[in-house]
């Protein structure tokens, strides 16, 4: 996904969906900055976030994904006319784009915490 079809999705995004998008693109720095706190201090508080985003970053991208969907397929099943999928388009793409930057996030969170957890063990050996 280029940052250009991002910006295109958010541009069109309603309110609620330009929040989480915010908050996702917002997450991603954010594991691997509390990944390299918890590397190197003993605090479990960065450990902790960056556990937590496992399931906290992929939760709202699905949520609001789905609800997203919901909403479109309501308002394509009251219109009287059939829309073709060029008209459907750009709401699949703002589904897909709220779920894959939340499965981003998740997967960030989990190679962080593997990382985390396998540093540990290597300090402990010594």
């Amino acid at each position: 996904m280029t940052a250009q079809a991002l910006w295109s999705v958010f541009e069109h995004a309603a309110l609620p969906q330009k929040a989480v998008l915010i908050l996702l693109c917002a997450a991603l720095p954010g594991v691997l900055i509390a990944a390299v706190l918890g590397a190197r201090t003993p605090r479990n508080i960065w450990r902790r976030i960056v556990a937590d985003l496992r399931i906290a970053g992929p939760t709202p991208g699905l949520l609001v994904g789905g609800l997203n969907s919901f909403h479109m397929g309501r308002t394509i099943q009251k219109l009287p006319f059939d829309p073709t999928l060029k008209q459907i388009a750009p709401g699949i793409f703002e589904v897909s784009t709220l779920v894959s930057l939340g499965a981003l996030v998740g997967l960030v969170a989990v190679v962080a915490q593997i990382a985390i957890s396998m540093r540990e063990r290597e300090e402990q050996a010594y």
